[in-house]
């Protein structure tokens, strides 16, 4: 479940503007599974030969002479960690350079490449509808065409259904004003549509991504968001802990050498051919990547991913691969997934080394090719935030909005901007003012400033009407933003010192 969650995270994160963006580099993910394939499945057949001749390693278990071991072996390698890809691309705020929309669409397209691939190995196998040894070819590719048809319609119907369905059900659930029922209908989304993708022969995060998708360009992202977080990381633990039990320290230790090197091989051999997969020819990949992009993105994707364990288990059971073989490709895996966050601070690294040779790019701001700034955020990440639009937030955003020339750091995003859960703000954004805006949500909530690109507010404002609503989000927000002034509505002077005491200014 920590992974359904990871990817309807990011999934909200996918706005339609993001969605075309992402777009543009199928044709880089399609040449990095194809190339990658080729390249590990001629490793696996040749290296292992070439390599006992200087390393001591276990010649029974690692000699594959059969190409289609070989071929299972290569896709499993293929696919990257999006458990450790996504936290990384997030730590270092690469999601919206060029290097993290390419990997989001890489991982994407693994994701969504995994149900098929798993419905063509038995047929790889020979181990189709007709059994072992005798493949009957009109069943298998009858069988693939239902289930193809199956995933596209039945899942697009399902898309397209959702997308006027969960608006609604979004909003009964925000009208009753009702915060364990709203974060109850999160996870029920989250789960349900890749409960529903899995049955229709896709994977299940790949559900929990679409249904992320559907709910981006609402106006309850950042509540949903903010609702979904603790849970996210709470199953993520649970899900590392899961893959961990399944490392045979045993295994490993009797066959040190041959773990390292399998280890090193799947990283170069994966980081090598990604990178040769950003320089294909200008009229296959019209969006090439610049040098520090491609480093960043052949390093991110060099590790194995949690998918593989999934393909491994399948290959077993069609006895295409021995026992002994699938712990140890398990363990390897699993270690280049480990080090999936120092590949991502190697990249860093380099990265700014050839920014630094190469490139000049010293602004902060993207413009694209009409002048028009590319955010990622709808708000300036500075804004002055003001916690509730009742009365007196509303006269506040007022007296704010007709002084907004105090915020100066963003010319082209609003500078100020209030929170509110009123029912009245589901479907629509308010713009009482030039450079204001009033979204949906709980301002409260320091993750749903963020989650809506408020990183560095310059000033909080809480106007609710409860004392105790006002003493929660005072107490919530100092926490999370140390050095913001926060200015608390009191109707006491026991309540102001209260406030006080809580962090208000």
């Amino acid at each position: 479940f920590g992974i359904l969650f990871l990817l309807f995270s990011e999934g909200l994160e996918v706005t339609s503007a993001r969605i075309q963006r992402l777009a543009n580099y199928v044709p880089l993910g399609l040449a990095q599974i194809s190339l990658t394939a080729a390249v590990l499945s001629l490793g696996i057949l040749s290296a292992p030969e070439f390599l006992e001749r200087f390393l001591p390693l276990d010649a029974g278990l690692i000699n594959i002479h059969n190409p289609v071991e070989a071929l299972v072996l290569a896709l499993a390698g293929t696919l990257s960690t999006s458990a450790f890809v996504f936290p990384v691309l997030k730590e270092k705020e690469w999601e919206d350079e060029k290097s993290g929309e390419a990997a989001t669409s890489i991982l994407l397209l693994q994701d969504l490449a995994v149900a098929p691939l798993l419905v063509l190995l038995p047929f790889v196998a020979g181990q189709g509808v007709g059994g072992a040894g005798n493949v009957d070819v009109g069943n298998n590719y009858s069988a693939i065409a239902f289930l193809t048809l199956k995933a596209t319609l039945g899942f697009g119907s399902i898309i397209y259904f959702g997308s006027s369905m969960l608006g609604k059900v979004f909003n009964l659930v925000a009208k009753a004003k009702s915060s364990e029922t709203f974060v109850a209908l999160c996870l029920l989304v989250s789960v349900g549509m890749g409960t529903i993708a899995k049955e229709l022969g896709l994977t299940d995060t790949a559900g929990a991504f679409a249904a992320g998708v559907l709910l981006a360009n609402t106006n309850y992202r950042a509540q949903v968001q903010a609702d979904i977080l603790p849970f996210k990381g709470i199953l993520l633990g649970i899900f590392f802990m899961d893959a961990g039990s399944s490392f045979d320290l045993n295994l490993v230790m009797n066959e040190f050498p041959t773990v390292i090197t399998g280890v090193v091989s799947l990283i170069l051999l994966k980081a090598g051919t990604v990178f040769c997969a950003t320089k294909v020819p200008q009229w296959l990949e019209p969006n090439r990547l610049p040098e520090k992009d491609a480093v960043k993105l052949s390093l991110l994707l060099a590790g194995g991913g949690e998918f593989a364990f999934v393909v491994l288990a399948v290959a077993e059971r069609l006895n295409v691969l021995p026992m002994d073989l699938g712990g140890l490709l398990t363990a390897i895996v699993l270690i280049t997934m480990a080090f999936t966050p120092l590949l991502g601070d190697l990249a860093d690294r380099l990265s700014d080394g050839l920014n630094a040779t190469i490139n000049n790019e010293s602004d902060v701001i993207k413009m694209n090719e009409n002048g028009i700034m590319e955010e990622p955020s709808l708000i300036a990440d500075d804004a002055v935030v003001v916690c509730g639009y009742g009365e007196v937030g509303e006269n506040v955003l007022k007296v704010l909005g007709e002084n907004v020339a105090l915020v100066h750091k963003s010319d082209l995003l609003p500078k100020i901007a209030a929170f509110d859960t009123d029912p009245f703000l589901i479907d629509k954004i308010l713009v009482p003012k030039k450079d204001t805006v009033v979204l949906f949500g709980d301002g409260g909530n320091p993750e749903v400033l963020r989650s809506s690109g408020i990183t560095n507010p310059s000033a909080i404002y809480v106007s609710y009407q409860d004392h105790g609503n006002v003493l929660s989000a005072t107490s919530r927000l100092r926490n999370a933003f140390d050095k913001a002034p926060i200015f608390a509505r009191s109707q006491t002077r026991f309540e102001a010192q209260v406030l006080k005491a809580a962090g208000a200014t």
